[in-house]
């Protein structure tokens, strides 16, 4: 074992680093960005966000978020509304044509998932997913968030 690779942090980074590559070269023919994608992503979970919940949950600006729903709103792929509760605050809303985005995002998805666990076993994909969830947990827990 390289000397590098104890220190889990750089396996960490190298593995998201390596997995958003890989994500972003497999969505480009769909005419999304890796970010693009986890906006979407969040929204098909849960529609009508508001801009600040997208900014949180991405961990990023509200400055961010609007570059991000400006492209997305410019393709017909979301829509922002102001929300009933505070006019000044935006709801963000996917549209019919995003709907067939999602196949796409589960397909890929799926092929990234493949590619990284290729040569495991099931068992063992099992127990690195049981492994991981308790690395985050732990990591959330530092951080004061439950995950």
């Amino acid at each position: 074992m390289e000397k590098r690779d104890r220190l889990i942090g750089f396996l960490f980074s190298d593995i998201a680093r390596f997995r958003g590559i890989i994500f972003e070269n497999l969505m480009r023919p769909h005419g999304l960005t890796h970010a693009q994608a986890y906006v979407l992503n969040q929204l098909f979970l849960e529609d009508g966000l508001s801009q600040t919940e997208l900014a949180a949950r991405m961990n990023v600006g509200t400055v961010t978020v609007s570059g991000l729903l400006d492209r997305l709103e410019t393709r017909g792929w979301v829509r922002r509304s102001a929300d009933t509760r505070d006019r000044r605050a935006k709801n963000v809303w996917l549209t019919e044509s995003a709907a067939g985005l999602l196949d796409h995002m589960v397909r890929e998805f799926t092929t990234l998932n493949d590619i990284a666990t290729a040569g495991l076993s099931e068992d063992e994909v099992v127990q690195m997913s049981n492994l991981l969830r308790k690395v985050r947990s732990n990591l959330a827990a530092e951080l004061g968030q439950t995950k």
